[in-house]
């Protein structure tokens, strides 16, 4: 592989043989403000083939560039992994997702949820997507009190009828099915250190590591349209009941970027990492890898990613939460693009974050992909312009099928406010 440096925007890393015009899209993106620090890597049939970050931790574009070591908080691509840490328990036999969660997790049974499965959980079915007490900042980063408060409530609606989006919560009852199956009761942030990739954080553990954060950084005049209008269900949902806006004007003031909402474990929206983690998890997800001329063993079965990512949302049904949308998913609580994704055909699992992060898997052509941002994006419901940029470069690589499905997206350069 080849070193790759482009000191305009700090751009650093590295590119196999025939993968450089995904480093120029990379760099366009940075060049024109879509991206102000972001980390960018894909594995390729078992080989790591971009690696790549760059750009700057700070929006002036002048204190702390976005290096290797940067750590990004990616929001619910987080959900991904959860998915992945529950794949691996049915893997090992701790349970399995048609199985009630009461008959690991007892005290879950309390108001008529004794019959929610795992499944139900995983793809936001069990109706739960809010605990009804008001919540603040110091509940959400209790782990104790959120498992209680969810074992206690009573379903918004009937379990299993429809789906709407566990913003926060799922997080919450997959960790701690996670915490009652393991062997060790290890916290779930431990777990996916141990298990699944050692650089992915749910809970920051020293100074040290919370040094390498990159703040989150707004995009100046956007318009919400995925955020609005919204009614007082999925409100309550998407901030947790009060714990935390949606929004913040001034991202400096945002909860996101505060020491303390890293240090929580909330595995639905707090997983903090790095593009080179998430391509490497769905990697191994996938198949072998080879790293640093080191073999290391796919995590899961073939038979356990196919379960895994098993589409078990009805055909059309609309999204309770995200305000009817029609999204989809898999039993182990993969979302499923089928249309954010559908240049590169079907078969793509993973998650996207809030404000542009996203990190998937496409078995067919045994290639993932992760891209972290710090600049946040709130200004369209479906694929993020960075992403479908990025797609689109590695569609013309594989040459998987003709790019005119979305050759035709233009994406306008961006200005971004400059603040001292």
């Amino acid at each position: 592989m080849a070193n790759n440096n482009n000191n305009n925007n700090n751009i650093h890393g590295y590119v196999a043989p025939g993968w450089n015009s995904v480093r120029s899209v990379f760099e366009q993106n940075l060049a024109e403000g879509l991206d102000i620090g972001a980390s960018l890597c894909i594995y390729h049939r078992g080989q790591c083939v971009v690696d790549l970050y760059g750009g700057w931790k700070d929006i002036q574009r002048k204190k702390e560039p976005y290096t290797s070591d940067t750590l990004q908080l990616v929001f619910s691509v987080s959900k991904g992994v959860m998915a992945a840490a529950i794949a691996l328990c049915v893997e090992k036999g701790w349970f399995d997702y048609d199985i009630p969660v009461a008959q690991y997790w007892p005290e879950f049974a309390a108001n008529g949820k004794q019959n929610i499965t795992v499944s139900d959980v995983l793809s936001h079915r069990a109706g739960l997507p809010y605990v009804d007490e008001q919540l603040t900042l110091d509940d959400v980063c209790n782990w104790s009190r959120m498992t209680s408060l969810l074992a206690a409530q009573k379903p918004h609606w009937e379990p299993g009828t429809i789906h709407g989006y566990h913003a926060v919560t799922s997080g919450f009852l997959g960790g701690e099915l996670i915490r009652r199956v393991d062997p060790h009761h290890r916290p779930f942030g431990q777990f996916v250190r141990d298990e699944i990739d050692n650089e992915f954080y749910l809970g920051v553990p020293n100074d040290e590591i919370e040094a390498r954060v990159a703040p989150l950084i707004k995009k100046i005049n956007t318009n919400s349209t995925i955020l609005s209008p919204m009614n007082s269900f999925t409100e309550k949902t998407l901030t947790c009941n009060g714990a935390f806006p949606i929004e913040s004007q001034n991202m400096s003031d945002s909860v996101f970027n505060k020491p303390q909402l890293h240090r929580a474990e909330i595995p639905a929206a707090n997983g903090i990492t790095n593009a080179r983690s998430l391509a490497r998890i769905y990697a191994r997800l996938i198949g072998d890898i080879n790293e640093n001329g080191q073999k290391k063993q796919r995590l899961i079965s073939e038979k356990t990613l196919t379960r895994a990512t098993t589409n078990v949302t009805p055909v059309g049904e609309p999204d309770r939460i995200l305000f009817g949308i029609k999204s989809i998913f898999a039993m182990g609580g993969f979302h499923i693009y089928s249309d954010y994704f559908k240049a590169m055909g079907t078969g793509v699992f993973g998650h996207k974050g809030l404000g542009g992060s996203c990190a998937f898997g496409y078995p067919p052509q045994k290639l993932t992909f992760a891209h972290v941002c710090n600049h946040l994006d709130f200004s369209t419901p479906t694929l993020d312009p960075r992403t479908i940029r990025l797609l689109l470069a590695i569609e013309n690589i594989l040459n998987h099928k003709n790019n005119s499905s979305i050759s035709f997206i233009h994406v306008k350069p961006t200005k971004t406010k400059q603040t001292n």
